[in-house]
């Protein structure tokens, strides 16, 4: 686990903060006014009865940048879109931005966050699905995608802050959603029916560059910062993997149920090895939201 603290950052960028004056988006050399810091999440208490985050700030703040999930369910919970903050398998507490602004005496207000996609690896599939910038023709629409978010950054030298973060000159967005449910239908939709042999991850990679104005009116653009979406998709491959509880092509009865301490392994129901075996069920079948799970 390791915690970004703003504060260090902002130290080491004393040399370089803006006073008040005319500035545009691209006098912000490599991020240094304002800033994407990366990717992070908060503190998090996940149970089988409830989902309880924390909102990151500087002092409590979980660095992330990549996350891993099935491409229509895991464990079962279906891949709706992502984060998901009522699926404790979709990075219910994760996916906030950090933003900061490096400015003396002029504050920024957030306007949007621009989002683009691609799968990495693309290339290699585009015999059974057409590519183009690595990413699939058919879901063209969704390569791109904006988020229109409010937020305001003081300026470093504030004594005052408008949000939760901990530091006057910094905030945390919470993307909601980065991956849409739209574009996971168009990409199980392309890549599931004609390529669901040839791989068994699909990569999906997403750059966010976020836009917003000074107090005087100046336009600012922050870097690009980049997250990795691991999609998994191993129903099919004749193993129960990490993630199924079934697999239908596994020369054995994958979704066997049997007794232990008093209730089935599968379906939890009360039984006794003797008088009241438990049933044995059958592995849904590819290509809908409840593969690789059981039915009884």
């Amino acid at each position: 686990m390791r915690i970004r603290r703003c504060g260090q950052v902002a130290a080491v960028l004393l040399t370089v903060l803006v006073t008040v004056g005319s500035v545009a988006a691209d006098n912000n050399p490599n991020g240094t006014v304002f800033r994407a810091v990366g990717w992070f999440k908060g503190k998090s208490e996940i149970s089988q009865d409830q989902i309880k985050c924390e909102i990151p700030t500087v002092e409590s703040a979980i660095g992330e940048g990549s996350f891993a999930m099935g491409l229509w369910n895991t464990y079962g919970r279906p891949t709706i879109y992502y984060p998901d903050i009522n699926n404790p398998f979709g990075n219910p507490c994760g996916v906030w931005i950090q933003l900061q602004n490096n400015m003396l005496n002029q504050g920024i207000q957030l306007d949007h966050i621009n989002l683009s996609f691609k799968i990495k690896g693309a290339k290699r599939l585009r015999g059974t699905v057409p590519t183009r910038k690595g990413f699939p023709t058919a879901c063209a629409q969704f390569k791109h995608d904006t988020q229109f978010v409010g937020a305001r950054m003081n300026p470093v030298n504030s004594s005052d802050t408008t949000s939760d973060s901990g530091a006057p000159n910094v905030v945390f967005i919470e993307m909601l959603p980065l991956v849409s449910p739209e574009l996971f239908s168009c990409l199980r939709q392309e890549y599931v029916g004609r390529a669901a042999s040839q791989f068994v991850s699909l990569p999906l990679i997403v750059h966010a560059t976020a836009f917003g104005t000074s107090d005087n009116g100046d336009s600012f653009q922050s870097n690009t910062i980049g997250y990795t979406l691991n999609l998994r998709h191993s129903c099919g491959n004749g193993r129960v993997d990490d993630g199924e509880i079934c697999d239908p092509t596994t020369p054995f009865n994958s979704c066997v149920n049997t007794c232990q301490s008093g209730s089935c392994s599968q379906t939890g129901v009360p039984c006794d090895p003797v008088t009241n075996p438990c049933l044995d069920g059958a592995c849904t079948a590819q290509d809908i939201p409840s593969e690789c799970t059981c039915v009884f």
